[in-house]
């Protein structure tokens, strides 16, 4: 284990802390819960890049008749708890776990889901892979097209992520960094989804939703 954060403990410890401060996470995690419209047990819902499930459990707790979640996460021991997390929630759903990541050319669901949640990946990912800003912005660009192609036509995509700074500024090619508020914005909906809105903000911290065409 090359890395502290690919430990599940260590992980949960110190998730988001080093950014807007671990006193602000449940409120960031729940403002996105409390976003989503009633779930049943027609939904399926994939939690891309799941970690040990501290989002979908929090989802799943509050919605007892969900009836498919599909983790996805490529760390194998996050992905084991995150799936023994919450069978234990959702004893009748059905739970599916791949070890996978978005944006890198791999195999994933299509045309299945929802409801993506991405809790966290996206600026993270970009940072953790270095190069330029252009480099970033290809892998986020893969990654959106992978979440597209996993929802069914008006699904939607929720994510919580935080931004960058204001000083956080740069070029396409300077260093890779966190995207701000409209980079952000206008990347999604490049991709391709509509009504993109941003539903919860408190400094660098937000929860924005997009919505797949009909």
């Amino acid at each position: 284990m090359d890395q502290p954060w690919e430990h599940p403990d260590w992980y949960d410890l110190h998730d988001t802390a080093w950014t807007a401060g671990s006193e602000r996470e449940p409120e960031h995690y729940r403002e996105l819960m409390l976003a989503l419209p009633p779930l049943d047990r027609q939904h399926h819902l994939i939690d891309a890049g799941a970690g040990t499930g501290k989002l979908a459990a929090l989802i799943a707790n509050s919605y007892a008749q969900l009836g498919q979640i599909t983790l996805i996460e490529p760390n194998q021991q996050k992905l084991e708890r995150a799936q023994t997390r919450l069978t234990k929630i959702l004893p009748q759903a059905k739970i599916e776990a791949l070890a996978a990541s978005i944006g890198e050319h791999q195999a994933l669901p299509k045309t299945v889901a929802d409801f993506v949640t991405v809790g966290s990946v996206f600026m993270p990912t970009m940072l953790l892979r270095g190069g330029s800003l252009n480099d970033g912005l290809a892998w986020l660009r893969h990654a959106l097209a992978d979440i597209v192609l996993m929802l069914r036509p008006g699904g939607w995509l929720y994510c919580l992520e935080t931004l960058a700074a204001p000083w956080d500024q740069g070029s396409a090619n300077d260093p890779v960094r966190r995207l701000n508020m409209p980079e952000f914005v206008a990347e999604i909906q490049h991709a391709g989804f509509e009504q993109v809105e941003c539903t919860y903000r408190f400094r660098d911290r937000v929860t924005i939703r997009g919505r797949t065409s009909i």
